[in-house]
C-alpha cells in the first residue's frame, strides 16, 4: 500500500461495516484490449481499490455492478447484489463494444445471490467463477481463467484478521477511552484503551485457535475479559494509578468490550455462520440424492470446501458439514434443486426460496426479491 493510499485504507477499513459507493460501469486496469478478461465486482470502494491494486502488472476491465456500496459477499447475502445488477450493468456500460468474446468472470462469493445461468439466458454472456479471494486473481489470469481447488476455499490470514480487529476496536477505544478519561482521569482512559485493544486483538491475532461458538465460546470470551483485565491492571499499576474504583473502571472496559464482541464475533468472519442467524435453531445443508446429476457447480462455489465430488458414483457428497456457514451459494448454483436447507427444528427450505429471498439484518430470510 502506497503512504498517498494510507488516508483511504484508514476510512475505508474504520467504516468497513457501512456502505461506500463508488461508481458503478467500467474500470480499466492497464492497458486492456479486446481479448482482454471481464472481471465482474461490486461498487463497494474497499474492494475496487484493492482489485486495482492486486491486479497491477494485468490488462483487464473492471465490470461494477451496483452493490448499493457494500462488499461483494454481504451484498449477494443480503439481496443487494443479484444477477439483475449484473445484467444491468452489462448493457448500461456497453462493454460489450470494447472486447470481441463474451464472457465474465464472476467472484466466487457473489454465488450466494447471483445466478449466472440467468445471465447467459438474458444477456448472451457467458460467466465462470473465479477464485474466492482477491490475491489469487493473478494466478488465476496467468492459468487462462482456471480456479485451482485451494483458491475456492476463503482464508482470513493474520492482516485481514487485524484490519477486522481495528473495525471492532477503533469505536470502543474513542468511546471508552473518552469516557474513562472525563470520569476519572488520563491514565484511567488510557488503561481503558489498553483494556479494549488487547482483548480484541487478541482474539482476532489468536482466532485459528479458539472456540468461538457455541456455548463453549463464552469461555473463551470469559478469559480474554480476564487476560484484558489483567493487561488494565498492569497499566494502572506502572502509572501509579491502582486504586480500587479504577480497577472497577478496568473491569468494566473488559466486560463491555467482551460483551460487545460476543453479539455476532462469528458472523463478521468468513469461517463461522451467524449467531444471530443460527440461534436456537441451526440450519445444515441437505442433498436429495437422487435429485443431483454430478453437475458439481456447488462444489465450485462452496466457500467452506463442505462439498465434494465422488467421482465413481458421479454424485456430490456433503463431506464437512461442521464447516457450511449456512451461505447458501451452493444451494443457488444447484442446477437441479438437489440442496436445500434443514433446520434443527425440522423445517426445510427448498432451493427455490432461497433463490426468491435474503437474510435481513437480523438473520432472518425476510427479504422478497423483485421479480424481474
Amino acid at each position: 500500500m502506497k503512504l498517498s493510499q494510507l488516508p483511504h485504507w484508514l476510512r475505508d477499513t474504520m467504516l468497513r461495516m457501512f456502505p461506500h459507493r463508488a461508481p458503478t460501469g467500467i474500470v480499466r486496469v492497464g492497458n486492456p484490449g479486446r481479448n482482454s478478461p471481464v472481471l465482474v465486482t461490486g461498487n463497494f470502494t474497499l474492494t475496487i481499490r484493492r482489485l486495482i491494486n492486486v491486479l497491477s502488472g494485468h490488462d483487464a476491465w473492471l465490470l461494477c455492478a451496483n452493490s448499493k456500496g457494500i462488499n461483494v459477499w454481504c451484498a449477494a447475502g443480503g439481496g443487494h447484489l443479484t444477477h439483475h445488477d449484473v445484467i444491468s450493468v452489462v448493457r448500461t456500460s456497453r462493454i460489450g463494444e470494447q472486447v470481441d468474446h463474451r464472457e465474465l468472470v464472476l467472484p466466487q462469493l457473489c454465488a450466494t445471490g447471483v445466478e449466472r445461468r440467468k445471465i447467459a439466458e438474458v444477456t448472451g454472456w457467458s460467466a465462470r467463477w473465479g477464485p474466492a479471494r482477491l490475491e489469487d486473481l493473478p494466478g488465476f489470469l496467468g492459468r487462462r481463467l482456471h480456479v485451482i481447488k485451494g483458491e475456492r476455499f476463503v482464508r482470513f490470514p493474520l492482516w485481514e484478521r487485524m484490519e477486522m480487529a481495528f473495525m471492532w476496536s477503533w469505536g470502543l477505544v474513542a468511546v471508552a477511552g473518552l469516557v474513562a478519561w472525563a470520569i476519572d482521569s488520563w491514565a484511567v482512559g488510557l488503561c481503558a484503551v489498553a483494556v479494549i485493544v488487547s482483548i480484541v486483538g487478541g482474539i482476532f491475532a489468536a482466532l485459528p485457535w479458539l472456540v468461538v461458538t457455541g456455548p463453549r465460546r463464552w469461555l473463551t470470551f470469559g478469559g480474554f475479559a480476564a487476560g484484558g483485565f489483567g493487561v488494565g491492571v498492569g497499566v494502572l499499576a506502572a502509572l501509579g494509578s491502582a486504586t480500587s474504583a479504577h480497577l472497577w473502571l478496568a473491569a468494566g472496559a473488559a466486560s463491555v468490550a467482551t460483551a460487545v464482541l460476543s453479539t455476532d464475533l462469528a458472523g463478521t468472519t468468513p469461517w463461522y455462520g451467524s449467531y444471530i442467524n443460527t440461534f436456537h435453531n441451526e440450519a445444515h445443508v441437505d442433498l436429495v440424492e437422487e435429485r443431483c446429476t454430478g453437475a458439481a457447480e456447488c462444489v465450485q462455489v462452496c466457500p467452506r470446501d463442505v462439498l465434494a465430488m465422488n467421482g465413481y458414483r458421479r454424485k456430490v457428497e456433503v463431506k464437512r458439514p461442521e464447516q457450511c456457514i449456512q451461505c447458501g451459494a451452493c444451494i443457488v448454483q444447484c442446477p437441479e434443486d438437489a440442496l436445500r436447507f434443514r433446520y434443527d427444528d425440522g423445517r426445510i427450505v427448498e432451493a427455490a426460496t432461497i433463490r426468491r429471498t435474503r437474510m435481513n439484518m437480523v438473520g432472518r430470510r425476510t427479504v422478497e426479491l423483485p421479480e424481474q
